[in-house]
């Protein structure tokens, strides 16, 4: 039972656990603190006080605070680079740039915030897949909500979502779907956000137009389902679907990255040694994992671990790709602060031959195991 799960073992698949179970299971125990959802490259934070939500933040720049106040209307592009430009020279929120710059008043400000961050929650009762776990953490109190969303609300509406995209999904059967302008094209009394769908749709499928208009994709599909049912635009083909690009990394993966968090993310943003400094010196281990420990592994984590061996330099041990490359330092500096691996000032060969010719006896020789 979700009930019966403490903090740090509170982690798993959407698929067993939905979205909507485990802000029950939230409300339940009066967590406060961060639920943390990840799906592929993706990644929200939900932020929770007693149970109660109180903010949302997502890594996805589609869904950011100022593309919302854009889509619907809020806000024209030019007041948000304007706005956008102020945070930067500033340095403030977003919020507090529109609050200075008198772009919108701080009512509106309160309830788009609210409704953005109500929109990122209910799109992830629409993932079919993702692995989460909870943290605690919080955001600043300037960052927060003033009043909470009650939880309740939420589930109700996200489950209403979830009828909601299986009825559109009857007329716009995936995002192969092509959609082009109907009889009664452009339309009249649409909201801001059906205006820039239209004035968009030009022979694009449902999947390209999203990566176009950006927002909440279920605002974007509720926008276009409703202006093909009024004739304003119209199904012109249906493509074969497109392979899902989404995929999950593994549990441990998932284990792994959160007991590295707390533990790696200050050393890693704060570290004394540069690491093109580190980059020279060769990893051996000191306390190696033992089998079972490697069973467990995914096999990136494995591979890794056994290019520690004490004779390749970490620069050759690092792989090219910038997203393995971070995650391989935290594992590097995970097992560094465990005390199980040991930096050399030169690989093994090296070592020896300089002892070698300098005449260094075998029981100088330090970096030999005992």
């Amino acid at each position: 039972m979700l009930g019966t799960l403490s903090a740090m073992d509170f982690s798993g698949r959407l698929a067993a656990f939905p979205m909507g179970d485990l802000l029950q299971w939230a409300k339940n125990e009066r967590r406060t603190g961060a639920l943390v959802i990840r799906r592929s490259a993706r990644e929200k934070r939900v932020y929770l006080d007693r149970g109660d939500v109180v903010g949302c933040v997502s890594d996805d720049p589609a869904e950011f605070y100022g593309q919302h106040l854009l889509l619907q209307g809020h806000l024209t592009e030019r007041q948000l680079f304007q706005a956008l430009t102020h945070c930067t020279q500033q340095k403030v929120r977003l919020g507090t740039a529109l609050r200075e710059l008198g772009l919108l008043a701080e009512d509106v400000i309160q309830r788009t915030l609210r409704e953005h961050i109500e929109d990122a929650i209910w799109d992830m009762f629409l993932w079919p897949r993702g692995l989460f776990y909870f943290q605690q953490e919080m955001l600043p109190e300037e960052d927060l909500l003033p009043e909470p969303i009650d939880t309740f609300g939420l589930i109700l509406e996200g489950t209403r979502w979830i009828d909601e995209m299986e009825r559109m999904r009857r007329v716009l059967v995936h995002d192969g779907v092509v959609l082009r302008r109907g009889e009664r094209w452009p339309g009249t009394y649409l909201s801001p956000l059906d205006r820039r769908v239209v004035s968009t749709v030009e022979g694009q499928t449902v999947g390209e137009l999203f990566r176009k208009v950006k927002g909440s994709y279920f605002r974007l599909l509720e926008s276009v389902y409703r202006l093909c049912i009024a004739s304003v635009l119209d199904i012109e083909d249906v493509q074969e679907e497109a392979p899902a690009g989404t995929f999950e990394m593994s549990v441990y993966d998932l284990l792994l990255e959160q007991a590295t968090e707390d533990q790696v993310l200050v050393a890693r943003k704060h570290m004394a040694v540069p690491l093109d400094l580190l980059e020279r010196c060769c990893p051996i281990w000191v306390a190696p994992p033992s089998e079972e420990e490697e069973k467990r592994m995914p096999t990136r984590a494995r591979a890794f671990y056994n290019r520690l061996d004490g004779r390749t330099l970490l620069a050759e041990a690092f792989s090219g790709e910038a997203r393995l490359r971070g995650r391989e330092l935290d594992l590097l500096l995970l097992q560094l602060r465990k005390g199980r691996l040991a930096l050399l000032p030169a690989s093994l060969d090296q070592l020896e031959q300089q002892a070698e010719q300098g005449g260094v006896p075998v029981a100088r020789r330090w970096w030999r195991r005992s």
